[in-house]
């Protein structure tokens, strides 16, 4: 039997399986439209032009600070880029994550990054570290702000401080963990060079290639903070523009975004596409009506969705003439 077999077999069910619950939350999506028809048939949207063009204007920053946060990471990782070609790399590595399967993304941005003398195991793991990073803070924003009924019946002010303070020193100790995996990695390097077929694999990924600097790494974590808390601030600005928010529906709002962007990170759909929706409609629902809060959430969607169609093709187009920096 091929010793591809295996792992192509556990391939084929993984992306079936991903499919199969990404299926379901489609189902229930469109059974909670129908159950709630005549509240959706309510929707009563006025859109507040300054409003809009803030949420626009602080979406697009939010995109580009995470880009820069990558691109702060990866020189930690050896390896400094210009900000052009970063941008290129980032954003159309990230178009992937819309497609049914979690590797994708890591090996798009592995190809992409490798012509410029990024190394690939680190260009990999970059992705893992910076989807970390970005539930971490999630989780920190969401244990502050998010409504007291968010994690249901059970927890209470207790499991939110345990959330929160457990994703806080998870952002602090990045360095000596995912960032800062070679000290696990050689244990791997040993035993694949015990083996003779995985000898070659281990010479080509350097024993050092996934320890990054742990200033840089701080640095790369309070910029991906950042865009969080500013794309926190465009989920506002949105709601002040098409449901009629108030100033006092600030921190309501805000919370409700991160846990929908928590949930929808840890969730099995690509890019979380339709569980965050669920998780902000609902949360949003007693205070804008589920109709209101279910528009609400799909323009935060379609928000994201126009400005990454914007920011690809200029992506594209940009640092390909751009040589590396010499490596640090």
């Amino acid at each position: 039997m091929n010793d591809r077999t295996g792992p192509k077999a556990q391939r084929t069910v993984g992306t079936a399986v991903r499919w199969a619950l990404g299926l379901a939350t489609a189902a229930v999506i469109v059974w909670l439209a129908v159950r709630n028809w005549d509240d959706l048939r309510q929707i009563d949207l006025s859109v507040e032009a300054g409003w809009l063009i803030g949420a626009i204007t602080a979406s697009f920053a939010a995109t580009l600070l995470l880009a820069t946060g990558w691109r702060e990471l990866i020189g930690g990782y050896g390896t400094s880029l210009a900000c052009q070609p970063a941008l290129r790399i980032w954003m159309l590595s990230q178009a992937t994550r819309y497609l049914p399967t979690g590797l994708v993304p890591i090996a798009a941005r592995a190809s992409l990054a490798a012509p410029l003398g990024v190394n690939r195991a680190a260009a990999g793991a970059s992705v893992v570290v910076e989807t970390a990073t970005l539930v971490g803070w999630a989780a920190v924003f969401a244990a502050l702000w998010a409504p007291s009924d968010w994690l249901g019946t059970a927890g209470g002010w207790l499991v939110r401080i345990v959330i929160g303070a457990g994703a806080a020193v998870g952002l602090a100790t990045l360095p000596w963990t995912l960032a800062g995996a070679s000290m696990w990695w050689r244990r791997v390097d040993r035993f694949m060079r015990r083996v003779v077929l995985l000898r070659p694999m281990a010479d080509r990924i350097p024993p050092d290639a996934l320890s990054a600097q742990r200033s840089t790494v701080w640095q790369a974590t309070l910029v991906y903070g950042s865009s969080v808390a500013l794309r926190l601030v465009a989920t506002v600005l949105l709601a002040l523009a098409v449901v009629g928010a108030g100033t006092g529906d600030v921190w309501l709002v805000a919370g409700a975004t991160a846990a929908g962007v928590l949930v929808g990170m840890v969730g099995i759909t690509p890019a979380g596409l339709g569980v965050r929706e669920v998780v902000v409609a609902a949360l949003l629902a007693d205070r804008f009506g589920i109709g209101d809060a279910a528009a609400f959430a799909i323009a935060v969607r379609v928000l994201e969705f126009t400005h990454e169609l914007v920011l690809l093709p200029i992506a594209a187009a940009a640092g390909r003439a751009s040589p590396p920096e010499a490596p640090r």
